[in-house]
């Protein structure tokens, strides 16, 4: 037994020192060194790479890097960093350091864009303006409507953001182009067209929905919205039709192009994990008063049937008055507004007690591996949380993306992407004024409203608690609890190409993608309602398809000192749309959510729609000496939706560009310049069925359906929009690239405007669909970019600027204006000479000759109507973002700015109008003293005594007056004037009226509630930290960063009252300038965690 221990031991040893030597120099080669600039500065994040393997890794902040060669002994090593000229560094057997020194490029000419069609181009050949969007902080301060992360972030784009996490956004390129067209922007997602159709297009001003089967009051935003910014590798803007001519009738308002991420070229297998936790709560609330409450004239009641027979105190529930001018709240003994005894008291919390802290996290997965044959990535990603009030805007959404490429020979590559989403929304908030809105029931809360006498919201019987005089406030509770919806969408993008390499300079490229939209859903509001006694219940079931089929013929040849890129091509798009909506208007039970729970006969609405557009397009760059270059392109669309017999409009643009940096000598202040012009035609056609008029359900007689034409008179003749556009820019960089500025000018014209206008009643129509009109745009475009501090410590900073007015030139024969948007007497309208969104309504008259403003002889308001309240369109819009970093710390700050432009505000005209904001406390007090204490008579506040005397005490303070206003009297025409006295002199007005009054006024004064849209916001906040390497080597993972983030942290400048945003609209479509009902401002604050294996 031990001769044999012995004998194996012996083995052991011998197979060790055998062994030994190929242990030993099987070990694997480890190089290290440090990465500096030209100032010796270390540079973070140079990718080191093994030449001809898949072996890299980057180097940490302060420049140092570590990488195993494994069993090479001799190669090279690559190292490349953006902006820095690569550098090839040869290693030995012997070699263990290497330092290395990487200059910076003079020039960057050689930077590459993606183009329309997906066509990759040599930026300083492109003969129009284009913009380059950074994703980074749309990763970290991101929002769950991804769109919303666009704000600020290039020149000429203007977004307004949707009031809710999952509503509808408006993005406008470089200012309106169609009267009453989509003025929206293409999107296109790795070569798939997407509809950017928003979902509040039935949404009303004030109580649209409800029963009204027509129209809903819930935006349900857009598909758009629902992308995962962790998937996007690259957003580019394709500024107006120069850019984006290659795409015909679907691009007259610009493109926005997004590719996703691919899987990484020569590297091992990655993981990326992301994690993001934000909080959402109110920025601002608004500005009420707390010392007066519900009643009239100063007095609490004012009858007799406003006190309980029973315990014969007054009743604020049973008050005819509905607003908040009564009486100073001192704690009388009342019924409160569910008729239990309570103390008249004010609640100055009763709008803050709605609201809550919204939580919304989103935690994402990604996969990816790449090599010479082909990469992938896949990730997953879940969003979920809720919003700013209880129970609304409850959200789950799952994204799953896949992206893959292989070669499947040497001339031969396919590339593949699919992006699935599931995303399901519970209690949408409805929108603007209605009824049904629980954040909209604050402009009717009265300051002696609180949850203590508002909970319970239901009587015994289970119906709500009637309004106070059944007035225009409504229990917000009962809306935040009784009313309910949900839709789920499942949207599929897919894409798939197959390349075909010819020969050196000639290529083929294949491709069908589409886009699948299904949305199921329901809507329910329980009986018992003080707007809708009945309640209702419907379902819908909303599918879209489009489809795409494309051939590109691509050559690339340089020749000698020319080059020459070509592409020609054809497309087939097809769009289907499918809607069914059933409906019941009366409910047979409660808290039954189902169609058979109907009192009534159930309403069925089944809408389709087709749309197919053929095309066929190309074009030809042709460039000299890198120095000159022309673009020409042209593309025919055959429409399906106009006209068959005359359906096909060509579409050309052509351009050119000239770097005279190149004829310069070299020098340190100019290191790039560049001159480009360009013009182009694209088109705007019409939806589907415009052309044909057809029937439509149009009602019920003796249990039988009956059909009438459709209110609008379709037109067959109708031709596309058709926009004409010229530009001019120049492109520069300065200082080695230290400064770059780029600055663009641009005219366009629009006619042949698709208008569905009033026609006269005698032809059995409402509106016509009309060809007529022009709007011409003009506008600069600034952009300007710079690294202020380059050292250690970097500053860099980016301005974007922009100024587009959009004229209506011409309209339809004999109408001047077109309505838009309108709400109490306030229109958005199309006005002929005037910039589109010109807002009209009643104003306070003023005397012609010295524009002095006019009362009437009792000192209330005189007022004209349709008169100029301002315009919707803004001045400017601009952007600041500041980039700092030092070591592994980063911040940056986003300001956003938009100068001019004016709003309505519905909200503030309600909220005086009911007494609640703190801007009708002004001489409350003084009229109380003055009414109820003096007994002064109306005449006395007006200034007259006894017998025609002038009122002693006339200049003493007594309630709200028009300041410096004249009385008014009519001239022989008829005409509003000042009046005069004896001697030819301006009589003004001395009166005094109540508080109660000038509030009321401001229904016929609505100039008093116009505001200066303009602001200047803290966007977006990041200040993260990035882990260096050398603390991660005992971690499971390669890379770490953390980050705080923020957004709409605080509007630095503004012109509207508190709680109203200068942001807020009523509508995504074209009639801006009217807010009402709008959403409070909120801020976002949050943690994002990144982490890479």
């Amino acid at each position: 037994m031990n001769k044999k221990i012995s004998i194996m031991v012996k083995i052991k040893w011998c197979l060790f020192l055998f062994l030994f030597p190929l242990l030993i120099f099987s070990q694997d080669k480890i190089i290290k060194g440090k990465v500096v600039d030209n100032f010796g500065l270390g540079i973070p994040g140079v990718t080191v790479m093994l030449k001809d393997s898949n072996n890299a890794t980057t180097t940490d902040l302060d420049g140092t890097y570590s990488i195993a060669t494994g069993k090479i002994k001799n190669g090279v090593l690559v190292f490349s960093y953006l902006g820095y000229t690569s550098k090839n560094m040869i290693f030995n057997n012997q070699t263990n350091t290497i330092n290395v020194s990487l200059l910076e490029k003079e020039e960057q000419l050689d930077e590459v864009v993606v183009t329309a069609l997906g066509i990759k181009r040599e930026k300083k050949s492109l003969s129009y303006a284009t913009q380059t969007i950074d994703t980074q902080d749309m990763t970290e301060a991101r929002s769950t409507n991804f769109v919303n992360a666009l704000s600020g972030k290039a020149s000429g784009v203007q977004i307004v953001k949707s009031g809710t996490p999952t509503g509808s956004n408006r993005v406008v390129i470089r200012g309106i182009t169609s009267v009453t067209g989509d003025n929206q922007p293409l999107y296109v997602i790795d070569g798939i067209s997407l509809d950017s159709g928003q979902g509040d297009g039935s949404v009303s001003v004030w109580n649209g929905g409800g029963s009204n089967t027509a129209v809903s009051d819930i935006d349900y935003g857009s598909p758009l919205s629902h992308i995962n910014p962790d998937d996007i590798e690259n957003i580019e803007i394709l500024k107006g039709p120069n850019a984006a001519a290659l795409y015909g009738s679907r691009a007259s308002n610009g493109v926005i192009l997004i590719t996703t991420k691919k899987g990484k070229t020569n590297s091992s297998l990655g993981v990326s994990i992301n994690s993001n936790s934000s909080f959402t709560s109110n920025r601002e609330y608004p500005y009420y008063q707390y010392v007066y409450g519900s009643g009239s004239g100063g007095r609490l009641v004012t009858s007799a049937a406003s006190i309980d027979p029973v315990t014969g105190l007054p009743s604020v529930a049973g008050i005819t008055n509905t607003r908040a001018y009564g009486a100073l709240m001192l704690g009388q003994d009342i019924l409160d507004y569910t008729g239990t005894p309570s103390k008249y008291l004010p609640k100055p919390n009763n709008i803050k007690e709605l609201y809550q802290i919204g939580f919304v996290k989103t935690n994402s997965i990604a996969i990816d591996k790449g090599g010479d044959q082909g990469s992938f990535r896949l990730s997953f990603a879940n969003t979920s949380g809720d919003h700013v009030m209880e129970n609304m805007e409850v959200q789950n959404r799952n994204n799953l993306t896949f992206r893959g490429s292989q070669k499947i020979s040497n001339a031969l590559s396919t590339d593949m992407s699919v992006l699935y989403t599931n995303n399901i929304v519970k209690n949408r908030m409805y929108q603007n004024g209605s009824e049904r809105n629980p954040a909209n029931n604050y402009m009717y809360m009265l300051p002696d409203m609180g949850s203590d006498n508002l909970l319970p919201y239901l009587t015994d019987n289970n119906v709500a608690y009637a309004s106070p005089g059944n007035g225009p406030f409504k229990n917000p509770y009962w809306n935040l609890y009784e009313n309910s919806n949900q839709d789920e969408a499942n949207n599929l993008i897919g894409n798939v190409t197959l390349k075909w390499d010819i020969t050196k300079e000639l290529s083929l490229k294949s491709k069908v993608n589409g886009a699948v939209n299904l949305v199921e859903g329901e809507e329910f509001n329980n009986m018992g309602a003080a707007y809708d006694p009945d309640g209702f219940y419907r379902t819908f079931n909303n599918q879209t398809q489009n489809w795409n089929y494309e051939a590109i013929l691509n050559y690339n040849k340089k020749i000698k000192d020319f080059s020459i890129v070509a592409l020609l091509g054809a497309n087939r798009f097809d769009l289907s749309s499918s809607q069914r909506q059933t409906r019941i208007n009366s409910l047979l039970v409660r808290d039954v959510r189902s169609l058979a729970n109907s009192n009534g006969i159930p309403e069925v609405v089944e809408i389709d729609a087709r749309k197919r557009v053929n095309s066929a397009f190309s074009s030809l760059s042709l460039g000299y000496k890198n120095t000159y270059f022309m673009d020409v392109t042209a593309r025919n669309d055959w429409s399906s939706t106009l006209p068959s017999n005359n359906n096909s409009y060509f579409y050309p643009s052509i351009g050119g560009s000239f770097i005279f940096s190149e004829l310069i000598p070299k020098n340190d202040i100019l290191t790039y310049g560049k001159i480009r012009a360009s013009y182009a035609q694209v088109g705007n056609d019409t939806k589907p069925y415009n052309t044909i008029t057809n029937y439509q359900y149009g009602g019920q007689y003796n249990n039988s359906a009956w059909l009438a034409l459709q209110t609008t008179r379709n037109n067959s003749n109708l031709k596309p929009e058709l926009t004409s556009s010229n530009e001019f820019g120049i492109e520069t960089r300065l200082f080695k690239n230290r400064v770059s500025l780029s600055a663009t000018y641009y005219e366009s014209s629009t006619i042949n405007q698709i208008i569905a206008a009033q026609t006269s009643s005698t032809s059995g129509f409402s509106s016509q669909f009309f060809n007529a009109g022009e709007i011409r745009n003009k506008g600069m475009e600034v952009v300007l970019s710079g690294k202020i501090i380059d050292n250690s410590f970097k500053w860099a900073a980016d301005l974007n600027w922009s100024k587009s007015e959009s004229l209506v030139v011409s309209l339809i024969d004999g109408v001047d204006r077109l309505s838009l948007r309108t709400w109490n007497n306030v229109n958005v309208f199309a006005e002929v000479g005037k910039p589109l969104g010109e807002l009209r309504g009643n104003i306070q008259a003023r005397d012609p000759e010295t524009g002095i403003p006019l009362v009437k002889p009792n000192g209330k308001v005189e007022w004209t109507s349709n008169g100029v309240l301002g315009n919707a369109q803004p001045d400017w819009i601009g952007s600041l973002k500041n980039s700092f970093s030092y070591k592994g710390f980063a911040i940056n700050v986003l300001l956003d700015a938009k100068i001019g432009g004016d709003m309505y505000s519905g909200t503030m005209l309600k909220t005086v109008n009911q007494g609640a904001h703190a801007d009708t406390y002004a001489g409350r007090d003084e009229f109380l003293f003055s009414s109820v204490i003096m007994g002064e008579t109306n005449d006395e506040r007006s200034g007259y005594g006894l017998y025609g005397n002038t009122y002693a005490d006339w200049m003493r303070i007594k309630g709200r007056q028009y300041a410096g206003a004249a009385i008014s009297t009519t001239d022989a025409n008829g005409n509003l004037v000042a009046l005069r006295d004896a001697n030819g002199n301006i009589v003004y007005s001395k009166a005094w009226i109540s508080p109660q009054e000038y509030g009321f006024d401001g229904l016929q004064d609505q100039q008093r509630f116009t505001y200066d849209a303009s602001y200047v916001k803290l966007r977006e906040v990041t200040i993260g930290y990035t882990i260096p390497n050398k603390f991660l080597k005992d971690m499971p993972f390669k890379r770490a960063k953390f980050s705080i983030v923020g957004r709409d942290l605080w509007t630095i400048y503004r012109n509207t009252p508190q709680g109203i945003d200068p942001e807020a609209g009523t509508t995504s479509g074209n009639g801006q300038g009217i807010e009402y009902g709008s959403f409070l401002p909120t801020r976002t604050i949050g943690i994002n965690i990144n982490l890479g294996f």
